[in-house]
């Protein structure tokens, strides 16, 4: 008996220290994981249905609490959402939404994403009077562009893993 009590008792330690684990915090079954982030690449099956850029925004903030326009942040991110994109963006479609936007002439990209955090990382193609950005299919969607908001686009949605 002493030694079921011993055996259970280790076994309530273990799952005590697994629950402050990432592990048990997935992303929605229809969302891909990477770090502490849940994506989702969303598209319309055609052009004329996909949505500009504040429609964009609106849809992922709507999917889940904290859900925005997906903010890149590394190279590694680039490389995960590019991946994410490539593969499943339609034949016809050229740019895929982020989460970046200038709001006015004097910000360039010093400008703060939709989720709200600092630009830290940069991957243009070029600066132009457009406001909005995007990843632009001629660069494997890997380089920002800017275009007009009002395009309508596919986009990708981020939000941080429940914990």
């Amino acid at each position: 008996m002493g030694r079921f009590i011993f055996v259970s008792f280790g076994l309530l330690v273990v799952a005590v220290s697994l629950s402050g684990t990432d592990t048990l915090f997935e992303c929605p079954s229809d969302w891909s994981t990477h770090r502490q982030y849940c994506y989702k690449f969303f598209q319309q099956k055609e052009s004329w249905d996909d949505v500009n850029w504040d429609d964009a925004e609106r849809f992922c903030s709507e999917q889940v609490k904290g859900g925005h326009l997906v903010s890149i942040e590394s190279d590694e991110e680039a490389d995960f959402v590019a991946q994410l994109v490539a593969p499943n963006i339609g034949e016809f479609k050229y740019y895929v939404w982020i989460g970046l936007r200038i709001e006015n002439k004097k910000q360039q990209c010093s400008s703060k994403w939709s989720d709200y955090s600092s630009v830290s990382y940069e991957n243009l193609v070029r600066r132009n009077v457009k406001k909005c950005f995007a990843l632009g299919k001629k660069q494997g969607f890997h380089k920002w562009v800017n275009i007009d908001c009002v395009e309508k686009n596919p986009f990708v949605c981020k939000f941080i893993r429940p914990r």
